[in-house]
Parts: C-alpha cells; sequence; structure tokens
C-alpha cells in the first residue's frame, strides 16, 4: 500500500504542485488548506507522514504539531515543516524536520521516503 501522506499548505498553487509532485511518486495524498483542516484530517485518516506549512490560517504550524504531539495517536507521525523563515528552537517543534522553501522536487522526496523508512 502507497504511503499516505498529509499535505498543510495554504497556498493553492504549492499544494498542488506539491500534490502532484508526490502523487507522481505513487504517494497517496491528502490536501489541507489551513492548519484546523490539518489537524482533523490527521486525526481522521492517520498519515504516514505530514508536510505542515508553518504559516497558514486558523492554526500555525507549530500549533498543529503541538496538538499532534499531545495526541496519542498522531504523536509519533513523522512531520515536515515547510518554511522560507527562521525554523526555531526544537523546544518549539518537537521531532520536526524543517525544509526549507523553496525546495527542490528531489529534495523533498528524499525527506519523506526517509521518514517513511
Amino acid at each position: 500500500m502507497a504511503p499516505r501522506i498529509l499535505v498543510a499548505e495554504d497556498d493553492p498553487s504549492v499544494r498542488l504542485t506539491i500534490g502532484f509532485v508526490l502523487e507522481d511518486e505513487g504517494f497517496e495524498v491528502l490536501m489541507a488548506p489551513d492548519g484546523q483542516a490539518a489537524l482533523q484530517m490527521a486525526l481522521e485518516s492517520l498519515p504516514d507522514v505530514i508536510l505542515l506549512d508553518q504559516m497558514m490560517p486558523k492554526m500555525d504550524g507549530k500549533e498543529v504539531l503541538k496538538a499532534l504531539r499531545a495526541d496519542e495517536s498522531t504523536k509519533n507521525i513523522p512531520v515536515l515543516v515547510l518554511s522560507g523563515m527562521s525554523r526555531g528552537s526544537d523546544e518549539e517543534w518537537p521531532g520536526a524536520v524543517f525544509v526549507g522553501k523553496p525546495f527542490a522536487p528531489d529534495a523533498l522526496i528524499e525527506h519523506i521516503r526517509a521518514a517513511v523508512g
């Protein structure tokens, strides 16, 4: 079965581009336009990896990550934070791996494959 990847990104063009790249690589892709939708989708579908934008409406990436880490069912899901900004401390982003924006599709796929195992 193909690994399920949740893409949480508020920019529709970036979200769709990432979705196309991941689908071409054989991943099952779920897409969320904001942090609140991302958290709900993560809790319902339990993806294998979450790509989380740092700055989103309704809930930002840090708030989503905190909620994911607090829930028993999602606390161990690998999270890749997509950001063009500074990353912050490990305490602020527990267990997250940062992927800088802009990113090369091949590098993103490498990060995902490493996270999936």
